[in-house]
Parts: structure tokens; C-alpha cells; sequence
């Protein structure tokens, strides 16, 4: 089973936006049309881990549920600390192949996304009863493995300008998180690719589909690629790949 991985889309509510000077639309279109020439069976759904709009506005989800139709396929999103759900969620239940991200299985994999986004802030959190309800649901999984999908990342990657704005109080997110039957937590948020681990878990950390920040950057400094990742997820693990358009 193949997942595309996309993240931190920040468009706006029409095509032309720019953010830090960058065409985050023209980002979008051209990741793509990378997987699209990868041919048929490139993916088999997506995970949509937030950021998708930079203005908060109707019309950026809009754009964003239309480019993303052309992929044929099944997408399951979380919102970002940028993105404003309520009308995230009005917009997506338009379209019957956009779903929210409760829990879901995949490939004999269960996918169980988290809130981890405070309105007004960039930097997460996760309620108390948030990670109650992460245990129920670790708790039911039956046969196969667990992912957690959540926005923020809960280690820090080194990179001070997204490290001062990771999730807060992150070891109450992994004392809920350490569980035999989860072996892995997917996000978004920092604009570069990590893999990284915590007590025999892995954190795998996509590239954005904007741009990036450079690694190890205090201030404002844009590498121009857009990201993407492919994960390919097999009964005792997976595999995952960064790539760029």
C-alpha cells in the first residue's frame, strides 16, 4: 500500500498568492504533476497533514480540493496550525473524497490523526482529552501496526526557527504515544525532511509542498524546492522516500 504524503500547502484564495514572495499555487501544480508522471498505481490514497491554506480564507480550500481532485484518489487530511477548521471541514464535505483523518485502515496498517493545532498560535499542543482518546484508539487496534498523523512535530528537528514552534509539552504526547502497537508518527510543520526516533519509534517529518527552510536557520532563509513523500507501507513495516519537484 502507497501513501503520498502532502503537507503545508499555504495557498490562498486565488492562484498568483504569495507567500515570502513564493508562488505557493505554482508549488502545489507542480508536485502534482510529478506524481502524476509517475503513472497509474503511483499512490494509493493521501494524507494531507495541514497547512493547506495561508489566508484562512474559503477560497483557498476551494483551490486546494480542485487541484487535488485531478489525483483520483482518496485524501485524508488534518488541519495545521494555520488553517481554520471549521471552515476547512465546511469546504472538504463537498467533495466525497476528501475525509477527514479520525481513524482509518490502510494496508492492514490503522492511521489515527491528532489535533495537535491552538487557534492563534503556531506552535501545538494537545488536549488532555485529545490524548485520552489517542489511548482508546491505540487501544482497539487490533491485528498489524499503528501510525499516528498529527501536524507539529514533537522532537525537535534542529532547526531553531521551527523549533521554537514544535508541540509543546511533547513528552505528554509520547507517554500516550509508546506503545508496542505504534511504531511510527507522521507530520508536517517544518518545512524539511527528518527521519528521527524516540524510544524505538520512528517520526518521519515531510518536506513541504511550498518550500523549505534550510536546515539549521534561525531567521527567515528559503530553500525553493517542493516536497513530497512517498511512503510504501508493508505488513511488518515501511519505507519512505523525500522527493522534489
Amino acid at each position: 500500500m502507497k501513501l503520498l504524503q502532502l503537507t503545508d500547502l499555504h495557498l490562498f484564495a486565488e492562484r498568483g498568492g504569495r507567500l515570502l514572495g513564493r508562488d505557493t499555487h505554482a508549488a502545489l501544480d507542480r508536485v502534482l504533476a510529478a506524481v502524476k508522471a509517475m503513472g497509474p498505481g503511483a499512490a494509493d490514497a493521501v494524507l494531507l497533514t495541514g497547512d493547506v491554506s495561508q489566508d484562512e480564507s474559503e477560497g483557498s480550500y476551494r483551490l486546494a480540493a480542485e487541484a487535488l481532485a485531478g489525483l483520483g484518489l482518496p485524501v485524508y487530511w488534518i488541519a495545521g496550525n494555520h488553517d481554520v477548521r471549521p471552515t476547512m471541514a465546511r469546504v472538504f464535505a463537498d467533495y466525497a473524497f476528501l475525509r477527514p483523518l479520525d481513524v482509518v485502515e490502510l494496508g492492514g496498517w490503522t492511521f489515527i490523526g491528532v489535533d495537535s493545532c491552538v487557534a492563534g498560535q503556531d506552535a501545538g499542543e494537545i488536549a488532555e482529552a485529545e490524548l485520552t482518546l489517542l489511548r482508546r484508539r491505540l487501544a482497539t487496534v487490533g491485528q498489524g501496526k499503528a501510525a499516528v498523523v498529527l501536524h507539529h512535530h514533537p522532537l525537535a528537528v534542529g532547526t531553531p526557527l521551527l523549533d521554537d514552534c514544535m508541540l509543546r509539552q511533547s513528552s505528554r504526547f509520547w507517554r500516550a504515544a509508546l506503545d508496542a502497537r505504534l511504531p511510527l508518527v507522521i507530520c508536517g510543520h517544518v518545512h524539511g525532511e527528518h527521519s528521527l526516533s524516540y524510544r524505538g519509534c520512528a517520526l518521519e517529518v515531510a518536506p513541504a509542498t511550498c518550500f523549505q527552510w534550510r536546515d539549521g536557520a534561525c531567521d527567515i532563509e528559503i530553500d525553493d524546492r517542493a516536497g513530497y513523500r512517498l511512503f510504501r507501507f508493508e505488513a511488518d513495516g515501511y519505507r519512505v522516500a523525500s522527493l522534489f519537484a
